[in-house]
């Protein structure tokens, strides 16, 4: 079995649910009152330099992947302090597909150590070719461009494959 599958599995084992956050308008229904705006209003953005790097370890561009998946990445941030469970939520952690937009908190990622983390969830789309995304957002759901890291899938009917 490929290494990635063994920590699917570890993943998976841990029983994590996930925190769906979209409306079909592509609000999100927690914050259905702040629309997505097309770009962000001057001004609004924050700064790429005030942000930790991001990088999306697995799953990587091509991959076959199932429904469930987990997402394997690396940052130096504070997560305790960039999600959604923070104290005080400004800039937090997003992981999109098809517009489906899903803010974990800090208790359902799992530290393999190292600065990186799994966030093990039921993927919102139909099988075909989708685009995963994981990027910080300011306190209003805006995307911070500078930090988008982005993969190309193929998503299958059930379980992943592990060939």
């Amino acid at each position: 079995m490929k290494p990635h599958a063994l920590l699917l599995l570890a993943a998976l084992s841990a029983g994590l649910s996930p925190v769906l956050h979209a409306a079909p308008d592509g609000t999100h229904d927690h914050h259905a009152h702040h629309a997505r705006p097309a770009q962000p209003p001057a001004g609004a953005a924050v700064a790429a330099a005030e942000v930790p790097p991001l990088r999306i370890l697995l799953p990587e561009s091509g991959a076959k992947v199932g429904t469930q998946l987990a997402v394997v990445f690396e940052t130096p941030g504070d997560l305790g302090r960039l999600t959604m469970s923070a104290p005080v939520v400004g800039t937090h952690l997003h992981i999109e597909t098809e517009g489906v937009s899903l803010m974990p908190t800090a208790d359902q990622l799992i530290a393999l150590g190292g600065g990186r983390y799994v966030f093990v969830f039921d993927l919102p789309v139909a099988p075909g070719e989708r685009t995963l995304r994981v990027y910080w957002s300011d306190g209003m759901h805006r995307t911070i461009d500078a930090s988008m890291q982005a993969v190309k899938l193929t998503v299958e009917r059930g379980p992943a494959r592990t060939e």
